[in-house]
């Protein structure tokens, strides 16, 4: 008992850390922002490329797993800022056992979601991401003790946050990031069948869109 509750008292002090964290990375972004207001004068004329990509989804802590894809449509707006849209295509498995029957459980979780986002890139190769989604979970769950077995459908939303690293150019870009859901929800999938908050990790890559311009007459 005392050991389960050490490891709580450590998870709840890591996600403290971490909104500190985030906190300072904040206010370094919004001072960069507007340093460059007041130094920078002349408009930017470059092109303001528009991406097509996808983004591999980690995640778990003990009895669980999460494997997904995060099909993205992102467009960049400056040096600073890019926004997007994503799709969560999602499959989890849990499993656990009853503190008070001692019965064991498992359940296969499969997830749609979708999810618009601000990556801001307060420094080159560094962002922050805050990403607001909705997910629907529908879920199949078996208990190997008692051999049953039953299937429910829960919907929730989540706020996703954290930071990355990643390169973006006229080429396309590539990133790596840890965050996590902000709201916390018991419905969340990233929440389900845990304690607290579990850490996702994302990696993703890709391409710009070449859009066919219109020829003068």
């Amino acid at each position: 008992m005392l050991v389960k509750f050490l490891i709580l008292i450590n998870s709840i002090n890591t996600f403290t850390m971490f909104k500190q964290f985030f906190f300072f990375i904040s206010l370094c972004f919004i001072s960069q922002i507007a340093l460059g207001q007041t130094i920078v004068t002349v408009p930017d004329l470059t092109p303001k490329p528009v991406y097509f990509g996808g983004g591999i989804v980690l995640g778990g802590g003990s009895g669980s797993f999460q494997l997904g894809l995060n099909p993205e449509l992102v467009k960049t707006y400056n040096h600073y800022i890019d926004l997007g849209a994503a799709v969560n295509l999602y499959y989890a498995s849990y499993r656990s056992t009853s503190g008070i029957t001692g019965d064991s459980y498992k359940s296969n979780n499969t997830q749609l979601g979708l999810g618009a986002f601000v990556r801001a890139w307060p420094i080159d190769q560094v962002f922050i991401q805050i990403q607001p989604e909705y997910n629907w979970t529908f879920t199949n769950a078996k208990n190997f003790s008692q051999g049953t077995s039953g299937s429910s459908s829960v919907s929730a939303p989540s706020v996703l946050a954290g930071i990355g690293y990643g390169r973006r150019n006229e080429n396309g870009f590539s990133y790596f990031s840890v965050m996590f859901d902000l709201v916390n929800s018991q419905q969340s999938p990233y929440r389900m069948g845990q304690l607290t908050a579990q850490p996702i990790l994302r990696a993703g890559f890709g391409f710009p869109i070449h859009f066919g311009t219109k020829k003068r007459p």
